[in-house]
């Protein structure tokens, strides 16, 4: 859920702010309706809630339509009401200009905003695949994460002064642990392209074996 944006053309159009709010601004009062109002009449100006997947650079935020699957309730309960911590560090899809703060809600639409969410949901994601990973596939899927470059893009923690090490040219990795859910990330990494076409992401060619898949997203999951 995102903030309207100043007007920009529609390809590079800030994550932004609904009409009359800024960064730090929250709706006023108690919850103005049910979750699926307050997504409607906020939310869809930036996120989509439904329609078939599409490029990063056709979009103004993050796609909404699976959200059930690929977030966790009480992260995003929390972080709807504190939206502090950078998802992007430099902007969705690699770009400052959409940079902008995000929209902040009282705790009561905070969480009626997330039940709302957890009912958009795509069948491709299967619940239940991902365990904890075995200290085998830990340490097979830390070599294939720094082997592949992952952390060229992304945000990882690290035992270093500032916490973390990487890029930042893509989605943070930060707290990953607690933020998504393991199916929806080991769905991702399977083919990035099936929820973002033409991401730009780095797909190993041949493509990886699904054990290395898995032994990747297990190492992932321990993220913090």
């Amino acid at each position: 859920m995102a903030m309207k944006p100043i007007s920009f053309a529609a390809v590079t159009i800030i994550v932004g702010s609904v009409i009359g709010l800024t960064d730090g601004d929250v709706l006023g009062g108690s919850a103005v309706g049910s979750g699926d109002k307050i997504v409607k009449t906020n939310c869809v100006q930036c996120h989509r809630i439904e329609g078939k997947p599409a490029p990063r650079r056709t979009k103004q935020a993050p796609d909404l339509i699976w959200a059930g699957n690929k977030y966790q309730h009480d992260w995003l309960v929390a972080w709807l009401q504190n939206p502090e911590f950078k998802l992007y560090p430099v902007g969705y899809d690699f770009r400052p200009e959409r940079k902008k703060g995000h929209l902040a809600l009282p705790a009561d639409q905070a969480k009626a905003v997330t039940d709302f969410l957890a009912t958009r949901k795509d069948d491709r994601i299967k619940a239940g695949l991902m365990k904890p990973g075995t200290p085998e596939q830990l340490e097979r899927g830390q070599k294939l994460y720094r082997d592949h470059g992952c952390q060229n893009c992304h945000f990882t923690p690290a035992k270093s002064a500032k916490g973390f090490v990487g890029g930042t040219s893509s989605t943070s990795f930060i707290k990953l642990n607690e933020r998504l859910n393991a199916d929806w990330v080991y769905r991702f990494n399977q083919n990035p392209n099936d929820f973002e076409p033409d991401s730009g992401a780095y797909i190993p060619k041949p493509p990886l074996p699904d054990d290395d898949i898995y032994a990747i997203t297990a190492y992932m999951m321990t993220f913090k």
